[in-house]
């Protein structure tokens, strides 16, 4: 099945090869939601889908790992990744579709949320790891009409395990997963 919108995220995925993936993070922290309001976390936490996992599934594989074990099949996948696209947004309007980008390599700078901007290693490996389009389904299999944001309480940098069945397209260097079911508790 494809996605709905597919020149958006070709041109998110071209966009992304063209700028070498650099990845420039902005901001100014925030201060605590005022007396009274819970804060975005809180509010995230507190949200019930039914697309939503509340314990971590196990075998979960990373991109690269998923993208070298598919091929051409399309095949029943348990991913790991972190909601980002680059300078672009990661989520699509209106549907439930998200980007993930590699995490970094087990116990190499997880504590630190700047170092994938500093360590060439870690440049390099997201320079050359796949994207993953991930479109929460229905029963149907048809991508469910309410932003991932909504539907699932996502913001950019969230950690996510998405289980379903995934397709890699080479030509793209991207992994096209089809799921039902989502953990955003890491």
């Amino acid at each position: 099945m494809m996605i709905r919108n597919n020149s958006r995220i070709g041109l998110v995925l071209g966009g992304l090869a063209i700028s070498g993936l650099s990845v420039c993070f902005t901001g100014c922290p925030q201060s605590g939601p005022p007396t009274g309001q819970t804060s975005a976390s809180e509010s995230r936490q507190l949200k019930v889908s039914p697309y939503r996992l509340e314990t971590s599934p196990d075998g979960a594989i990373s991109l690269t790992e998923a993208s070298e074990n598919l091929g051409d099949e399309t095949k029943a996948v348990t991913l790991v990744g972190k909601i980002d696209a680059g300078e672009f947004s990661a989520f699509e309007p209106d549907q439930a579709t998200f980007m993930l980008s590699e995490l970094p390599a087990d116990g190499h700078g997880n504590d630190d949320p700047d170092h994938e901007d500093n360590c060439p290693f870690c440049k390099r490996r997201a320079a050359n790891a796949p994207k993953a389009i991930i479109q929460i389904v229905d029963a149907d299999g048809k991508i469910v009409p309410t932003d991932a944001q909504t539907l699932l309480g996502l913001q950019k940098g969230d950690r996510v395990i998405a289980v379903g069945n995934a397709s890699y397209d080479a030509t793209v260097n991207a992994i096209t997963v089809q799921c039902q079911k989502i953990y955003s508790g890491t």
